[in-house]
């Protein structure tokens, strides 16, 4: 029987009964492959189709070599060390970095202790002949006030950050905040490593710039400190936990103090959900838990990429939950009661569905007045029309393999809602030597990757005479122009104000595009990549794509997830990073560790063009972000940003919902 199926001895975190999709007969031939692959290789101590062949291993992360699958079956910590040792690789800004950051953090210690009382405190950090700035600024400027939240920075000029003649005064300034301070927190994130040449006064020295941040509860509220220190240390090169690296200069750079009055958001996922059995047998169970457990195949799964939707599924007035899961657990539809609770009905609606589900959207697709369904999952979409009181499957559309993200809207605009579904990979799991994922294969474009699965436009067709029916226009739309590009997230929004939807999407491994609806009176909807020229193609690792008018200047502007990393920030700026790179690459692979993107509308209807304004509005590092929107969270009439970050970096199975 398939591995994890129930038996009456399962705990009842392990029974996960659900239903496969009534698969129709044409369009499915990859993903009835892949359901007939993980049967084969999930039974226990069975044989392959053939007697004596053994159940072929279809994940594409086995194939391909890298320098951890040439350490397989070695003791993992050794195997980690060997890999992760810049010593061994000659990267010294990396050793560098790591003591500048171990140096730090004993200091923010220090500092969030609010024991620096003495010169003999700072002794262990700081260089005969030190200098640094004050860490506070004396005088501050007050940039933002309301009922829940105080902003104040470092004045411009001389008024803002002074060189101090007393540091031990500037720390105790610094510290005073924290000292009684609760769930204290400090982090150092180095992104920047100059060297300098070898001195005849000394060990030779080094600079790092740092991206630093303090933060504690206190009777005030939550405080938290954000800035740039920018450090001179005494020496450089190898040297022992005794001989560590000294302060000879520390200037802080852009310092940021804001204090939460009170918490703008409080878990409520236990108070509605708690009753309900799921809850904390498959919801509270985070993927370390579930990729020990689930028969997952695709490239994505051991990310945790199932989505959620929310609807009104019964007409009620209330918001309910549908939540997409991994292979081999059921989805599930969270029904909202009149107290607020939510009770899982998906059975009784019959979608609790076990196929690998990415995306899903609660939207009228037959203009009934009734919200229906449509989940992306592993090689198509599953559309399904709401009766009432249960969803009845209409359509499995085709579509690549590896689908990620959908998006719904009127493209045509002929009334009825479309649907659009990105990729990411290729379809390779049916391959007898299926290459490993992205970079871990072959030769691979990194910074501009084009062999990714294709996205699909469906043109919504529905119609009393012909029923449900979807057409693929991807081709005749224009869609298919640089429509291979490892795409996470696509997002809708009249960029032009010409009254048509347009089209940007975020892909991974590179540039995005830009897609203007070009239609006209009497002219069929037509789409061109216009991201080149302009000015939107953000080359980076795009993970999400928002539009919103941050400036309310009446032009939508676009918000971009991608990954900020501080590692990556270091290592491009080396000389020794690909030493034969153009200055114009170098840029780009510099701009993928920078983060995310903010591009300002630059309001000209007829060549619709973009401006890079992320780091005057200070928004890039939104960490190793997944997802993002615009929200105005305070109700004050501008739009502020939401980013959805993390990766798989839990010490434990922790919940994840």
């Amino acid at each position: 029987m398939p591995a994890g199926s129930p038996s009456a001895e399962d705990p009842p975190h392990r029974r996960a009964e659900g239903r496969l999709l009534p698969w129709p007969g044409s369009g499915t031939r990859g993903v009835l492959a892949l359901l007939t692959g993980w049967l084969l290789s999930s039974c226990d101590g069975k044989k392959g189709a053939e007697a004596g062949e053994e159940p072929r291993n279809l994940e594409p992360a086995a194939q391909g070599k890298s320098a951890l699958g040439e350490l397989a079956g070695q003791n993992p910590v050794h195997t980690w060390q060997k890999v992760d040792d810049p010593a061994a690789d000659g990267w010294e800004s990396e050793i560098l970095a790591e003591q500048a950051k171990k140096q730090l953090g004993k200091l923010g210690a220090l500092i969030l202790s609010g024991k620096a009382g003495t010169a003999e405190d700072l002794a262990p950090f700081l260089a005969r002949g030190f200098s640094g700035s004050q860490l506070v600024p004396p005088r501050p400027l007050v940039v933002f006030n309301d009922a829940t939240v105080w902003v104040e920075r470092a004045p411009a000029g001389e008024k803002g950050l002074e060189i101090s003649t007393d540091f031990q005064a500037a720390v105790k300034a610094a510290a005073r905040e924290f000292s009684s301070a609760q769930e204290t927190y400090a982090e150092f994130k180095v992104v920047e490593v100059a060297t300098e040449g070898d001195s005849t006064e000394g060990p030779p020295a080094f600079t790092s710039r740092q991206i630093v941040s303090f933060s504690g509860k206190t009777g005030e509220g939550v405080v938290e400190h954000h800035a740039t220190w920018v450090t001179r240390w005494s020496q450089r090169a190898k040297v022992d936990a005794d001989s560590p690296p000294k302060l000879t200069s520390l200037e802080v750079q852009d310092f940021e103090r804001a204090v939460s009055k009170r918490s703008w958001f409080a878990d409520g996922s236990g108070a509605v959900m708690d009753g309900d059995p799921v809850y904390s047998a498959q919801i509270l169970r985070g993927m370390n838990h579930w990729l020990e457990r689930i028969p997952y195949r695709a490239s994505l799964n051991p990310m945790g990429t199932p989505g959620v939707a929310l609807g009104d599924v019964n007409g009620d007035g209330l918001d309910d939950l549908y939540l997409c899961q991994e292979p081999g657990l059921p989805n599930r539809l969270f029904v909202q009661e009149p107290d607020g609770r939510l009770k899982d009905q998906s059975v009784k609606w019959g979608v609790d569905w076990l196929q690998d589900s990415r995306s899903a959207l609660l939207v009228d697709l037959d203009n009934d007045g009734r919200q229906d369904l449509a989940v992306a999952i592993f090689g198509g979409i599953v559309v399904a029309q709401n009766m009432g009181s249960r969803f009845e499957i209409r359509a499995v559309l085709p579509t690549s393999e590896s689908t990620t993200s959908l998006t719904a809207v009127d493209y045509d605009r002929d009334g009825r809602l479309d649907l659009y579904v990105c990729a990411y990979d290729q379809d390779r799991n049916t391959e007898a030597d299926a290459p490993a994922l992205g970079p871990l294969g072959g030769r691979f474009v990194f910074h501009d990757a084009v062999d990714g699965g294709p996205n699909t436009l469906y043109r919504n067709d529905i119609s009393a005479a012909s029923g449900w029916r979807f057409t693929d226009t991807t081709a005749a739309s224009g869609l298919d122009q640089d429509n291979t590009r490892w795409s996470f997230s696509a997002a809708w929004d009249d960029v032009d104000n010409d009254g048509d939807p347009d089209l940007y999407v975020a892909n991974d491994y590179g540039r995005n595009c830009l897609y203007r609806n070009e239609a006209g009176p009497g002219v069929a909807a037509k789409f061109r990549n216009i991201a080149g020229a302009a000015g939107a193609e953000d080359p980076a690792s795009g993970m999400s794509a928002a539009w919103g008018d941050y400036d309310r200047d009446g032009w939508m502007d676009l918000y971009i997830g991608n990954m900020f990393s501080s590692a990556g920030s270091r290592i491009t700026r080396q000389a020794q990073f690909k030493p034969h790179l153009d200055s114009g690459l170098r840029r780009t692979f510099q701009h993928f560790a920078r983060g995310n993107t903010l591009l300002r509308n630059l309001a000209r209807p007829d060549q619709p063009g973009f401006e890079d304004t992320s780091v005057a509005a200070a928004v890039t590092i939104g960490r190793w972000a997944w997802s993002s929107n615009f929200v105005d969270l305070n109700n004050d009439g501008w739009e502020d940003i939401v980013v959805a970050n993390g990766y798989l970096t839990g010490d434990e199975d922790g919940g994840d919902l």
